[in-house]
């Protein structure tokens, strides 16, 4: 090709490779929807049908873009959809966790809704940042300046979502400490963190891919006269890399809930929860939330209420187990 149609994606995107994904992902999501039917899980785990939805599209784009691959409209749908995919299986793992938090809420160290609502709003910023950023960094027509800003809000996008990652990791670790120590070893809870151990440990290899191929790519400019694709880091100019650590490992990762879907250990309503003997399911009140929405956002961890005892109120599993409640 001459310079002037060279190719948007660096390389000429496989066409094989980039339709198998997208009947993958077709499959996994269909799996997805019938499983939230089967389980009644829209709540839970309907955002992975989503999830799927943004990846077929992103692939089916990179299918027409593989067959004119100068067209920059294909590129910045295929490049804002698989971007924007990963975070939302991040907002799904923290979904999970909160209701394994409900599930023994005398070992979860924080009010399993504000697990929610304070992951939810970090990766709220995170998917604003990406698209932004991705479509702003896609489109080379744009001015030098937006293009600047647009490598910026990557940038902060990747790192914030790296400590994410690791915040989770740190709160998911703390309840299992918490759990063993107090004698808690059931399948039920601990199923569903293996499956959450194993997909954000699949995330951040994809994160950590992500930020170093973005690292390399921030001062590429493929429409320079005499650029040379050849001279770019291999993470660049071979396409492998992508379908190795974004693709592939996306699609274990929606595989993976299919497989070992959390409604089989954890049960539909979050009033039930294992009793302090580690046995024993109970449906009890469940948790209410008295404080608004800014409050739970800014102090999640309810400090505050802590100073002043007001958490002991929420105690209601040492109440209730003393035979008042129903035993599931």
């Amino acid at each position: 090709m001459s310079d002037g149609q060279r190719s948007i994606w660096i390389y000429e995107p496989n066409k094989g490779a980039a339709i198998f994904f997208a009947v993958a992902f077709f499959a996994t999501g269909v799996i997805h929807i019938w499983q939230s039917a089967h389980y009644n899980s829209w709540r839970l785990t309907g955002l992975y049908v989503f999830c799927s939805a943004l990846f077929l599209g992103g692939f089916i784009a990179r299918v027409l873009g593989a067959f004119d691959s100068t067209d920059i409209i294909k590129y910045i749908v295929s490049v804002v959809l698989t971007y924007a995919a990963p975070p939302l299986y991040e907002l799904c793992n923290y979904y999970i966790l909160g209701r394994i938090l409900y599930y023994v809420p005398h070992c979860s160290p924080i009010h399993p809704g504000r697990v929610l609502t304070t992951f939810a709003a970090l990766s709220a910023v995170i998917e604003a940042l990406n698209g932004v950023g991705a479509a702003y960094i896609a489109n080379p027509a744009l001015p030098e300046r937006l293009q600047a800003t647009g490598h910026t809000l990557f940038k902060v996008a990747l790192i914030l979502q790296l400590v994410i990652i690791a915040s989770f990791v740190a709160l998911a670790t703390t309840f299992y400490r918490r759990c063993r120590k107090n004698g808690i070893n059931h399948s039920k809870v601990n199923q569903p963190l293996l499956t959450l151990y194993i997909s954000t440990a699949l995330i951040l290899v994809r994160t950590i891919y992500r930020t170093v191929e973005y690292f390399q790519i921030d001062t590429v400019n493929l429409f320079l006269p005499g650029f040379d694709p050849e001279s770019q880091s291999p993470i660049l100019r071979d396409e492998w890399f992508f379908y190795v650590f974004e693709a592939a490992l996306m699609l274990i990762n929606s595989l993976l809930i299919n497989a070992r879907h959390p409604r089989r250990w954890l049960p539909q309503s979050t009033k039930v929860y294992i009793a302090k003997d580690g046995i024993s399911e109970i449906l009890g009140p469940g948790y209410k939330e008295e404080r608004n929405f800014v409050a739970t956002l800014l102090d999640p961890f309810d400090v505050y209420g802590m100073i002043k005892g007001k958490d002991n109120a929420t105690r209601f599993w040492d109440q209730n187990e003393t035979g008042t409640s129903p035993k599931v």
